[in-house]
C-alpha cells in the first residue's frame, strides 16, 4: 500500500515538531570555567608591578635679612623676649646662668656614741613604781549627795497656773456663753496646748469640731474635745455678723493651754 493510498482524502500531514537541544550541566561549567580563567589572566597580566616611587618635592623660596644685624633684628620679633627669661633679655645671663650649687658632704663622719646603761639599773625605774605605791587600798569613787537648790518653804509648797482657753479666728468675736474651768493634767512631761477647729451655727451651738494639733496626751485631747461639744456662744440671728464668717456659720479655733502636773510632784501641790 502506498503512503497516498493511506491518507484519507481531506486530510493534511501533521509537521513535524522539532525540539531544541538541552546543554548538559558539564558543558555550562566548563565555559563558566574558561570565563573565570581570562578574567584572571587580564587582571595579573595588564597589573602594573613598577615599585612605588616617593614623590620628591622642590624647596621652595625662603626670605633672609642680609647683613650683620639681622640675628639681633629677629630677636626683637620674639613675642616671648620680655614675657618669659630669655637669653637675649636684659638679665638673660642671671636668669638662664644659674651660679653652682656650693659642694658640701652631708655624710657624718663622727662615730656613734650609745648610750651606757648598766645591767644592775634595769627595772629599776619600775621597782620604785611598785615600793611607792600600795594596791591592796581599793579607792572608791562616790557621787556626792543631791543638794536641793528650794528652800524649805519652796520645797513645801508649790504652786502651778490653771489651764486656760483661748479663742482665736471669727470666733473671738462671739461671747461665750458656757463658763470654762479647765483642770491641771497630770504627766511626766510638759504637755503641749491641744488645738480644735470649731464651726459654730448662728444660734451659738457647735456644728463641727476637729483636732488639728495634739497635746501628747490622749486624755487631755479628748477631754478637750468633749468640753468642745457643749460650749454655747451668743446668737446672731438678730445681731451683726462676723466679719469673715460665712452665712450662718463662724469658723475659730479653740486653744486649750494645759497646765501640767508633775507625776512625781508633792501631795500638797495646789492645781
Amino acid at each position: 500500500m502506498s503512503l497516498e493510498s493511506s491518507v484519507e482524502p481531506g486530510s493534511r500531514l501533521a509537521a513535524p515538531q522539532i525540539q531544541p537541544s538541552v546543554w548538559p550541566v558539564g558543558r555550562w561549567l566548563s565555559i563558566i570555567l574558561i570565563v573565570f580563567a581570562l578574567q584572571l589572566g587580564l587582571i595579573f597580566g595588564l597589573t602594573d608591578r613598577t615599585p612605588l616611587m616617593a614623590r620628591t618635592f622642590a624647596q621652595g623660596p625662603t626670605l633672609r635679612i642680609s647683613g650683620a644685624g639681622s640675628a639681633e633684628l629677629l630677636a626683637l620679633s620674639d613675642p616671648t623676649l620680655f614675657a618669659l627669661p630669655h637669653h637675649q633679655a636684659f638679665s638673660g645671663l642671671a636668669w638662664m646662668t644659674p651660679p653652682p650649687l656650693p659642694a658640701r658632704s652631708f655624710s657624718w663622719s663622727e662615730e656613734p656614741s650609745w648610750l651606757s646603761l648598766g645591767v644592775q639599773e634595769l627595772g629599776a625605774a619600775f621597782k620604785q613604781f611598785v615600793a611607792t605605791n600600795h594596791f591592796e587600798l581599793v579607792q572608791t569613787l562616790m557621787p556626792p549627795n543631791p543638794v536641793s537648790t528650794l528652800s524649805a518653804g519652796q520645797a513645801a509648797i508649790t504652786t502651778f497656773t490653771p489651764s486656760v482657753l483661748r479663742i482665736e479666728g471669727a470666733l473671738a468675736q462671739r461671747r461665750l456663753l458656757t463658763a470654762v474651768n479647765l483642770p491641771s493634767r497630770a504627766h511626766p512631761d510638759l504637755l503641749t496646748n491641744t488645738v480644735i477647729q470649731l464651726v459654730v451655727e448662728e444660734e451659738g451651738r457647735p456644728f463641727s469640731a476637729t483636732t488639728l494639733s495634739s497635746s501628747g496626751q490622749a486624755a487631755a485631747d479628748s477631754y478637750a474635745l468633749d468640753l468642745t461639744w457643749t460650749l454655747r456662744f451668743n446668737s446672731i440671728k438678730a445681731e451683726s455678723k462676723p466679719s469673715g464668717s460665712l452665712p450662718g456659720l463662724t469658723w475659730g479655733k479653740l486653744i486649750f493651754e494645759w497646765s501640767t502636773v508633775p507625776t512625781n510632784a508633792p501631795a500638797n501641790a495646789k492645781p
